[in-house]
């Protein structure tokens, strides 16, 4: 009985407390607060294992080709340069504001599987700026992306300044 009521104790303390810091504005929201490294450590490994999980089930479909690949640079320029710098490129004022800060996916130091990237340009992440996109792109067109995003570090500032020259698309 003695472990209920401590428990229930703690509950109720824990609920109060965060109750406490909700309603009295405690917790600062703005994006240019750097966050603690136990806060960020939390948010990070949340959002990779919540990632991780439900991209379990989609499967990858051939990436490997030029079309895609094409295709995928085309929906990267109108709607991830602007937070995601490319290669060669200066961070845009908007990338500049964000918290967290978006990645540089010209480096491919991220380690997402291919499902996982997919999962993440569908779904967006919440509170980091990364829209889901399933309502603008078909999943066709958001395995495009996916395709350029893997072909994207082994272009290079020069690679990715050719395809760029093209832009946009029907341009001669």
């Amino acid at each position: 009985m003695k472990i209920v009521t401590t428990t229930l104790g703690v509950i109720t303390l824990a609920v109060l407390a965060l109750l406490a810091v909700m309603y009295t504005g405690a917790f600062n929201i703005a994006t240019a607060w750097e966050d603690p490294a136990l806060l960020r450590w939390v948010l990070v490994t949340t959002r990779e294992s919540s990632i991780e999980r439900r991209a379990q089930t989609v499967q990858a479909p051939d990436l490997d080709v030029t079309n895609r690949i094409n295709n995928g640079f085309h929906r990267y320029r109108e709607a991830c340069a602007l937070c995601h710098t490319p290669p060669g490129g200066k961070l845009s004022p908007l990338a500049k504001g964000l918290n967290p800060e978006p990645p540089d996916l010209s480096k491919g130091e991220d380690v997402m599987s291919d499902a996982e990237v997919f999962w993440v340009l569908k779904n967006g992440i919440r509170m980091t700026g990364m829209p889901a996109w399933s309502p603008a792109y078909s999943d066709q067109e958001l395995w495009d992306i996916v395709a350029f995003l893997k072909a994207l570090p082994d272009l290079g500032t020069e690679g990715y300044r050719a395809l760029d020259s093209k832009w946009p698309p029907g341009r001669k």
